[in-house]
């Protein structure tokens, strides 16, 4: 990725250059003006002592904490940077402590794009209040004002040659107290790490095979645990020779408490394969087939939802001559990690300790607490890497799988490792959805009006509530603990709904959820919730009307778009793609052997509030079989002030990648129990040879504050791919994935 460097003035010139008549308007509502802001940065007013942000010890060592964590994104990096830049130290003499729940600031989940924008401000700002304290220290010892001093990797140094170590300092002050909130951060003229593409901290143990992941933690006396797993998501269990279970080869202790049933065994092989003797001997009750037997898009449409309007615009326009409308549909979709779930749990003293990769280590430690009746004090939740899912997987509930087969072994740590084909089955998945989309579309070719409703079960099941258990095993426990009712997360930042209110201007704006809180399949967040889709349907819906109004799909965009971020982003991709404009109806034939090619874009501004991306993308489809072949792409990216341009590409060229593999090969297939995709034959996933070259630039704004990158490509990706293929064949496909028969059928249509 290219980093282009824009300021302000810059930014402004480009824009005013390329669009004139871009009307920029915003309202601020009266009661929110008259309320005042709050001071400082939320996770710091969330956590507000000092030292759990960083400590400095009389040996001078410096540790940096943070309740962030890292899941093969590059946070911890990015994290050292912003904290090494404040305190004014090298990057690589900090100490970095990444959630823990005896000894982090309590950050929520790991997710939503959100830790540079919210975590890292938090960590900046108690940074700079640690120096600034420091030099207040060194400045009272010496007599002279703070600014007199400076700092050259973490020693003070007064006007008169004078020298003060951090930890010198440390010693006469404490920061066991609460951060100043208002401690200001140097400006960007003054930074020297930040902005840069430090590299990642973390490769070069991994690449090295030293012990990062979970999976190769192996503490002394370890025992293997594994769970029997019913025939179908509602079976129970009725009875089970526990005598026969024990005496299986390896087997220490057979766990039954209600329709739980577990095994330790000495070896983990040992483990698994009495686990899948033990369910297959058992004697279980079914339960109802999954969607009464109905498809998941029946059970969407036609039984009773949660229905609201959640989002309208009114404003006089010119008149619609014409409305169009538009269907769009998606399967459920996994995680499908490569490493499965791993957790390794152990009581003593009536305490639990347990090492997880989940996202949230402070909602797991609840959750975990209300599964086992126990006091969450008693619970400390240490993060280990494992394998990335960008979203909720089997990560919080293994452990409390390890966790419940720890406790009939005290002493002795429990290690559960879900095989790859129980991840598939039995971790939430991403819901399917449908999105409805209609428009006004007057004489000259303007959008009047925009309708966008959505049907979708929930996107959001993780732990971390007040009450219930989102963590599947207590569920089947003698005594459940049941999972809390499911609620759709509100806009602005939305779940079913997000990025659903569009970023195009249109006078009349209407956006209707119809929410499903009850899931056959269990569902919950994978990587943007519902923002993937909601923005990959509207995009599409706009190469369609541009189509009706005999308009190129880029020059519509433009037409239709306020935001001059996205307008900067917009124009930077199609330059670097050589977009070649084009008027009416796409799908005029470019044959190249027996392909169709075509071009398509895809814009998005994830949540409506974070980066904002575009992207183009050219494919070729196969005339015969339908088969869809991405053959390059091409992104722009901005997302305020960069602290790690590297980063930012690995984030945003990843997600292309796993956008791509999303929209042409993802879809998961159940019987009337179980989900039954279940290994990578049966649900294949994106491989090296059908990955695209991908070309991005990144459009750095040092005057903006940093915005999440983690979940901005995915969308417009998808939108880019879909419109390339309506370019190619004339026609869209209206249901994700993309799969051969389906662009056959479009194709032949």
């Amino acid at each position: 990725m290219g980093a282009e460097t824009l300021s302000r003035r810059g930014f402004v010139a480009a824009i005013a250059a390329g669009a004139a008549g871009l009307a920029i308007g915003f309202r601020l509502d009266g009661a929110a003006a008259q309320q005042a802001a709050p001071v400082g940065p939320l996770m710091l007013r969330n956590n507000p002592r000092l030292d759990s942000w960083v400590r400095i010890t009389p040996d001078g060592r410096i540790t940096v904490l943070t309740g962030r964590v890292e899941l093969g994104q590059g946070v911890l990096t990015a994290m050292r940077q912003i904290a090494a830049e404040e305190l004014d130290v090298a990057p690589e003499r900090l100490e970095l402590l990444s959630g823990d729940t005896a000894e982090t600031a309590n950050e929520g989940v790991t997710a939503g794009s959100q830790s540079i924008r919210f975590g890292g401000e938090a960590l900046g700002v108690a940074c700079a209040d640690a120096r600034a304290t420091l030099l207040g220290v060194a400045a009272q010892g010496w007599g002279v004002e703070p600014a007199a001093l400076t700092i050259t990797d973490g020693v003070i140094q007064g006007p008169g040659g004078q020298r003060m170590s951090y930890a010198e300092a440390a010693g006469r002050v404490s920061l066991a107290r609460p951060a100043n909130l208002t401690a200001r951060r140097k400006p960007v003229s003054a930074q020297r790490i930040i902005g840069t593409s430090l590299p990642r901290t973390d490769i070069p143990a991994k690449v090295f095979g030293q012990q990062v992941f979970i999976h190769d933690m192996r503490p002394e006396g370890m025992v293997f645990g594994a769970v029997a797993r019913p025939p179908a998501y509602a079976a129970r269990l009725v009875s089970l020779d526990m005598g026969w279970a024990k005496s299986l080869p390896g087997v220490i202790e057979v766990v039954r408490d209600g329709s739980f049933l577990g095994v330790i065994a000495r070896r983990e092989e040992q483990a698994n394969d009495a686990a899948r003797k033990i369910a297959a001997a058992a004697s279980w009750r079914d339960g109802e087939p999954l969607f009464g037997g109905k498809s998941a898009y029946d059970h969407l449409l036609n039984t009773p939802a949660l229905t609201r309007t959640i989002h309208t615009t009114d404003a006089a326009g010119a008149p619609a001559t014409r409305t169009h409308r538009a269907e769009y549909r998606r399967g459920f979709q996994a995680h499908a990690s490569i490493g499965a779930s791993c957790a390794l749990a152990k009581w003593e003293d009536g305490r639990l300790t347990v090492w997880s990769h989940a996202q949230g280590p402070f909602p797991l430690r609840g959750d975990l607490a209300r599964g086992l009746r126990v006091a969450p004090a008693s619970i400390r939740v240490i993060h280990a890497q494992g394998s990335g899912c960008y979203g909720h997987n089997g990560a919080d509930d293994v452990a409390l799988d390890a966790a419940l087969l720890a406790r009939a072994m005290p002493g002795r740590t429990v290690r559960v490792h879900w095989t790859h084909e129980e991840e598939m089955v039995w971790e939430p998945w991403g819901s399917a959805m449908v999105v409805r989309l209609e428009a006004g579309i007057a004489a000259d070719g303007a959008l009047t009006s925009w309708g966008h409703d959505v049907w979708s079960f929930p996107h959001s099941t993780r732990p971390g509530g007040r009450e219930g258990c989102n963590l599947r095993s207590a569920w089947y426990l003698e005594n459940p603990v049941p999972a809390p009712a499911a609620t759709d997360g509100p806009l602005p930042n939305g779940a079913a709904a997000r990025n659903a209110v569009p970023v195009y201007a249109m006078p009349g704006q209407r956006v209707t959820t119809h929410f499903h809180a009850e899931m056959p399949i269990r569902t919950s967040a994978l990587r943007t919730l519902g923002g993937y889709f909601n923005a990959v349907a509207a995009d599409m819906f706009i190469d369609e009307c541009a189509a009706l109004a005999g308009q190129d799909p880029v020059a519509y965009r433009l037409r239709h778009l306020r935001d001059p971020r996205l307008v900067a982003v917009l124009r930077r991709a199609v330059e670097i793609s050589g977009w070649q404009p084009r008027i009416g109806t796409p799908g005029r034939p470019r044959v190249e052997g027996t392909e169709l090619v075509g071009t398509g874009v895809g814009l998005s501004k994830y949540k409506n509030s974070d980066s904002h991306v575009a992207v183009v993308a050219r494919v070729a489809v196969d005339v015969s079989t339908g088969a869809v072949r991405v053959v390059k792409m091409w992104a722009a990216t901005e997302a305020g002030r960069a602290v790690n341009p590297d980063g930012i590409a690995n984030q945003i060229e990843g997600g292309m990648v796993q956008a791509t593999s999303w929209t042409l090969l993802e879809e998961g297939r159940w019987n009337a129990g179980r989900m039954v995709s279940e290994d990578y034959a049966s649900y294949p996933i994106l491989d090296f040879s059908q990955t695209p070259p991908i070309e991005s630039v990144l459009i750095d704004r040092p005057d903006l504050p940093s915005l999440g990158v983690g979940e901005g490509s995915q969308a417009p990706t998808g939108a880019a791919i879909a419109n390339a293929i309506l370019d190619a064949v004339g026609r869209h496909v209206p249901e994700i994935p993309f799969t051969p028969a389906r662009v056959l059928a479009a194709l032949r249509g």
